[in-house]
């Protein structure tokens, strides 16, 4: 069963290809445009004649020649793939001949143009004898005639000569002069003596050549000489006369190029020029000759050359008469036909041209004339007719029309269709909305025409549709439903018949209820940046809610919401949500909803966004004073909201300000304006803004006019006249120097006027010419801290300006000539910076001070450096007026007294002071002053006292010099200032912030010590590090420092320093890293060994806290081969990430008292024997000696630290809290290992920056002969 149904699937799908591919049948047809009519050849080159078909059924090709068939595909002839075009191999010259091309298919025959292969050619010249040689006289008219050869395609020709130097031939140049008229006959307007060619003595002949371009071949013709002969008296000059053409008529070809030229004779050369009276009027004067390019009809009429030279007086004229001719053209491109049967058909082929051309028919490309038609067909010279075509009249008829310009030809398809109906285009199912009208299209095709009827099926049977709201129109093609209800939907037919047979299509109608919009209109006004929601409730058929689609517009125009990110709708409401609203958003709102079937739109709700204005424009400046400027503007957009007010900017060279209009002043209008208040001597420029109750609008565009206010007297004074009393015996007057922009003018100066108060003394005054300065010294004053009464005026160019104030200013103060007496220090207030003093008060008068009272000074200094001093000042807070206006004399009085007991001291029993500045451990001097405001007096008695040991200061240069996972290395220097010897330090350190104390503290004890490690730290965690030193007074000042200990990580392998081989013991030195600098240094080292019965035993050497010296020694060792290495660990486990980070294995033996390394094996030092290394001992004994003793003599000079003697170190220092006692070794019983000499236990805390001499007191066999450790034996 299943077999079966895909068998008739087959069927129906093959005979629906087979009626698609018969109903694109179509009869043959060729592209006539790219065939060329001629083609010239060259034997044996291949020629392709073009015939490119087209057809369905596709066509088949033949070709003829000269009538006959060619036998295609041949010995040279063949079909190109694809195409009818005919390739010809090897052509011969008796392929000549005419060439045309046919197409065939069931519904006829198609011809191509009649093609004319030709063999190109050029024939010789006649075999004349050479001309003699032309005598003609100079000025004379010459033509050489030159009879050209025979060309195919046709030639060119021109006269030319050998150049005898580079036998080259080299044309003859055509100018007014020398022409070379249409049939190749050279003529010379008159000779002169160069036309002889001659070179060197010898004459060159003129020969005339022809050349066939598509050959590229040049023949030479006869050969002639010009000798030209001069007359007596010289050539004789005559007028103009023609020499070519001697006709009156020549003809051209419409659509093609015609040239006309005109030669002339005479001496002078004559001029020649061209005129016509045709409208047309289109040529191109080269010379003699004037070119026509595409040749029309309105170019035919009359041609006129004329000339001239100096022997006329009119021009001597020649007219051509030009008629155009055209080649065969069709009134009216014919037309393919394609009819039902019982159709008539009429061919039209009426053609033009001149001459007339005749015309030929041919139908499937068999010629036929009128005798060959008859009873439904009928020929009428440019016309064929048939009537009621059948089947069989389907053709291709052929059109060919010729004059003695050309041919043209066109294949005329006639197709008579004989089918039964068919759909082109059926009604589809369609919806649509209650009250509608819609409309449906059911077109056919068939042959004869198909009648076409419109059914509505019922439950049994189908009925032709009826009633007044259904009509059938355009012959039936379409059913219109109009004002659709309910009960319209149903099941409809389209049926299209002919004799043939009756089709039928079959179609639905679906209807559905309205969409409408029920939400109402509103207006809203809001501020911009205000959030809008504008309702949309739509409502429509539930059945095509899937459809609905809601669109929102705004003026008019659909809202696109990917461009205004800000509007976007809610697909659950439809509403139109708007977010920070803005002033563009102002208009009117509609949304429509459809669904495919119909539309609904609301009413247009009306939305006004209030903003801020615009800016205002069109400033302009109607007023330019002095003091005053006019401004008018014109408002700007409000914005939805109305404008209350406008704030006009404006800014000077020097000045600006803002004036507001408002309230009482403004009242809405076209223009506004105002007036600003300003200041002399400037230039203005202006805007405005404008505010609404939203805001303020941007300033209007800057002005292109400004306005320069006029100069004027200065309006003011400068205020703020005082004095300085910082120069003894000088009136220094200050000022505060007015703003540019207060000048008003040009040559801005002060006058400063002054005299002594309560004088008679004539006023004297000074002028001041720079603006900008604001003092001025009286230098001729010969008493400090004398009365004046000064004043400052402005002035310039036009005037001086008000006096504003005067003042009473002081001289300069002097010297203060009172000296404190009984100066001492207070019992035992003294300490390591501290002491305190007392002494007897003084006479503050103003008199004595000489000066305003302002307090005391302590000065100190060291007894042995005198020129070295610090001072501690004590300040009373007594006021004093340094300036103060001039009053009348009764007022200047009663303020004097005032002053006056004001100023009085009350006597007291000691004034005390104190400082905190002293130097610790020095010899002190100190004294007392008194001060006024700019001086101090003389010193009063000198004590003396030494100061005790002082608490030290921060230590310098505290910083983190290695990062390791679980260790931080820090380094210090000593506080810069010395104030004591240093006993120790205090060490903290904790996690950094957020903590804010410190978790950790450790207490050094050496004094010496510079470098330190901090150990069992956290990994990848930042420390916070502070450092105070000490001293017998107490702790310093903490110095900080931040560090960060690395991740976890493998340890850098560490790097084998040293090797020292004995009899009995083995002492090796090591680097922590074999790279440099480090880059994860190791915090632990373990030392392994293994021994001829290969044990291994594991060393794990922990150094003190304060030293990097990584060395260990091997004690008891028998003879035999050992292998040693050392391996770094993070300090987190003991040995893990061993294979990663150990240094070299090396192979170490001892035999009979004597070294031997087995292996060779890089080093920094080259090994040495027992008894060199003894002596190398010795000597670096000595030098630790001799530094030794540079050491204490240097800190003895110095007096900065004592020098500790290493042996009570070394028995009496204990170890810091955090130091780990050295770890046990774990070895097999036949090997004795030793720690280094830095076991925190039983050594003092060293640094390992010191010099060697700190290592005085440890054993000599430390170190080897080039200065590494050597190690020492328990």
């Amino acid at each position: 069963m299943q077999c079966n149904s895909l068998l008739v699937v087959a069927v129906v799908l093959s005979v629906v290809a087979v009626a698609d591919s018969l109903s694109n049948e179509r009869p043959p047809t060729i592209a006539l445009d790219n065939q060329k009519i001629e083609i010239p050849f060259k034997t044996t080159e291949t020629i392709v004649l073009l015939c490119q078909g087209d057809g369905l059924p596709l066509p088949v090709y033949s070709w003829k020649k000269n009538g006959l068939t060619l036998d295609v595909p041949g010995d040279r002839f063949a079909y190109q793939p694809g195409s009818g075009n005919l390739v010809i191999r090897g052509i011969l010259p008796n392929d000549e001949g005419s060439y045309n091309c046919f197409a065939t298919n069931k519904f006829g025959t198609a011809v191509g143009r009649t093609i004319t292969l030709k063999k190109a050619d050029i024939g010789s010249f006649t075999d004349e004898e050479p001309l003699d040689a032309f005598r003609p006289f100079v000025g004379d008219y010459l033509e050489i005639p030159c009879i050209l050869p025979d060309s195919y395609p046709k030639g060119h020709s021109y006269f030319g000569y050998v150049n005898p130097t580079s036998n080259i031939l080299e044309n003859i140049i055509n100018d007014d002069r020398l022409l070379l008229d249409y049939d190749g006959n050279l003529h010379f307007a008159n000779v002169n003596m160069n036309d002889s060619l001659a070179y060197m003595g010898i004459d060159i002949d003129y020969m005339c050549i022809g050349n066939n371009p598509y050959l590229g071949i040049y023949m030479m013709g006869r050969q002639c000489r010009i000798l030209p002969q001069e007359k007596s008296g010289g050539p004789t000059n005559h007028p103009p006369q023609l020499r070519w053409p001697l006709t009156t008529i020549d003809t051209a070809v419409r659509g093609q190029t015609k040239r006309l030229k005109c030669i002339f004779s005479g001496l002078p050369t004559p001029k020649v020029t061209w005129h016509t009276e045709n409208r047309n009027g289109r040529f191109a004067v080269n010379g003699a000759e004037i070119v026509l390019t595409n040749v029309d009809i309105l170019d035919a009429g009359s041609y006129t050359c004329m000339a001239t030279n100096s022997e006329t007086d009119q021009p001597l004229s020649h007219t051509i008469h030009l008629t155009v001719e055209t080649e065969p053209y069709w009134a009216k491109i014919p037309v393919d036909h394609y009819v039902d049967e019982d159709e008539d058909v009429e061919v039209d082929c009426t053609v033009h041209g001149t001459p007339q051309p005749s015309i030929t028919w041919s139908i499937n490309g068999v010629q036929v004339n009128e005798s060959d038609f008859h009873e439904r067909k009928s020929l009428d010279g440019y016309i064929l007719r048939y009537q009621n075509v059948t089947a069989n009249d389907s053709q291709v008829i052929q059109c060919s029309s010729s004059n003695k310009h050309g041919t043209i030809l066109k294949n005329i398809i006639v197709k008579v269709n004989a089918e039964e109906p068919s759909f082109i285009e059926t009604p589809r199912d369609r919806k649509v909305v209650e009250g509608k009208t819609i409309h449906f299209e059911c077109t056919s095709r068939g042959a004869p025409k198909p009648s076409m009827e419109w059914y509505r099926q019922n439950s049994s049977s189908a009925s032709r549709v009826s009633g007044d709201r259904f009509r059938v129109l355009d012959n039936g093609r379409k059913l219109e439903i109009k004002d659709t209800k309910a009960e319209d939907a149903g099941i409809y037919q389209c049926t299209a018949s002919n004799k043939y047979r009756t089709n039928e299509a079959t179609f639905e109608l679906t209807v559905r209820s309205p969409t409408s919009i029920t939400s109402i209109p509103s207006n809203i006004t809001v501020r911009v940046y205000d959030d809008v929601t504008l309702p949309c409730d739509v409502t429509t058929d539930h059945r095509e809610l899937a459809n609905l689609a809601v669109e929102w517009e705004k003026d008019g125009r659909r809202i696109d919401f990917e461009k205004e990110a800000h509007i976007h709708m809610d697909k659950t409401d439809f509403s139109l949500q708007i977010r920070s609203s803005k002033v563009k958003d102002t208009g009117e709102y509609v949304c429509t909803a459809t669904n495919g079937l119909d539309s609904a739109t609301s009413g247009i709700s009306v939305l006004r966004v209030k903003g801020r204005p615009d800016a205002p424009y069109d400033v302009t400046i109607f007023q330019c004073d002095p003091d005053t400027v006019g401004i008018s503007w014109s408002a700007g957009s409000d914005n939805n909201d109305e404008i209350t007010e406008f704030t006009i900017h404006y800014s000077g060279r020097l000045s600006g300000g803002n004036k507001t209009l408002s309230g009482a002043d403004f009242r809405p209008q076209s223009r506004y304006q105002d007036h600003v208040s300003v200041y002399p001597w400037s230039r203005y420029a202006f805007q405005v803004s404008a505010t609404n109750g939203i805001g303020t609008s941007d300033l209007s565009e800057e002005l292109g006019q400004s306005c320069i206010t006029p100069s004027a007297a200065p309006y003011r004074s400068p205020v703020g006249v005082c004095g300085n009393l910082s120069s003894a015996q000088q009136l220094v007057i200050n000022w505060d120097p007015m703003p540019e922009y207060e000048h008003n003018g040009e040559g801005f100066h002060y006058v400063v006027g002054y005299k002594k108060h309560g004088t008679y003394d004539v006023e004297e005054t000074q002028v001041v010419l720079d603006p900008r300065q604001k003092s001025i010294s009286i230098h001729e004053q010969k008493e400090s801290f004398a009365l004046f009464e000064v004043y400052v005026r402005a002035a310039n160019k036009i005037g001086k300006g008000p006096l504003t104030e005067t003042k009473l200013v002081r001289s300069g103060e002097g010297k203060p000539q009172v000296v404190p007496q009984n100066f001492k220090v207070v019992g035992d207030s003294v300490n390591g910076s501290f002491a305190q003093f007392s002494w007897d008060p003084v006479d503050t008068s103003e008199e004595k001070v000489r000066g305003f009272f302002r307090g005391y000074r302590i000065v100190f200094w060291k007894s042995d450096e005198p020129n070295i001093r610090r001072s501690e000042d004590i300040l009373v807070d007594r006021p004093f007026e340094l300036c103060r206006p001039l009053l009348p004399d009764k007022h200047d009085r009663i303020q004097r007294r005032r002053r006056r007991h004001r100023h009085r001291v009350r006597s007291a029993d000691r004034v005390y002071g104190e400082t905190d500045q002293l130097w610790p451990l020095t010899d002190i001097s100190a004294a007392v002053q008194v001060l006024n405001q700019v001086n101090a007096g003389q010193d009063s008695n000198v004590v003396k006292f030494r100061t005790p040991v002082g608490v030290p200061g921060k230590v310098s240069s505290l910083r983190v010099v290695q990062n390791g996972w679980s260790h931080l290395v820090i380094e210090w220097q000593l506080p810069l200032e010395f104030t004591g010897d240093i006993i120790g330090y205090w060490l903290y350190y904790s996690v950094a912030p957020p903590a804010v104390s410190y978790s950790t503290r450790l207490h050094i004890k050496n004094p010496n010590l510079r470098r330190y490690k901090i150990r069992q730290l956290d990994y990848s965690t930042v420390y916070r590090i502070s450092m105070t030193a000490m001293t017998v007074a107490g702790a310093g000042d903490e110095e900080t420092v931040i560090g960060e200990t690395l991740p976890v990580n493998d340890p850098d392998a560490p790097k084998i320093r040293d090797i020292s081989i004995h009899d009995s013991l083995v002492n090796i030195s090591w680097f922590p890293s074999d790279q440099e600098p480090p880059v994860y240094p190791g915090s632990e080292f373990f030392v392994k060994f293994r021994g001829p019965d290969n044990s291994t035993a594991v060393q794990r050497f922990d150094p003190s806290p304060d030293s990097d010296d990584l060395w260990a020694v091997v004690t008891g060792l028998r003879k035999g081969k050992y292998e040693v290495w050392v391996v770094a660990s993070s300090g987190i486990g003991e040995l893990s990430r061993e294979n990663n980070s150990q240094s070299w294995i090396l192979p170490i033996g001892l035999e009979n008292d004597n070294v031997t390394i087995l292996e060779s094996v890089p080093l920094l030092y080259q090994q040495a024997s027992v008894g060199w290394f003894v002596v190398l001992m010795c000597i670096i004994s000595l030098l630790v000696l001799l530094l030794l003793i540079i050491c204490i003599v240097r800190r003895t000079r110095e007096a900065v630290y004592p020098v500790y003697e290493k042996e009570r170190m070394w028995s009496d220092q204990t170890s810091a809290p955090d130091e780990t006692p050295f770890g046990e070794y774990i070895s097999p019983s036949k090997l004795g290992l030793s720690q280094g000499s830095l076991d925190s236990d039983e050594n003092p805390v060293e640094s390992d920056s010191d010099s060697l001499g700190e290592y005085e007191y440890q054993e000599a066999t430390k170190f080897n002969d080039e200065g590494s450790f050597a190690g020492q034996s328990n």
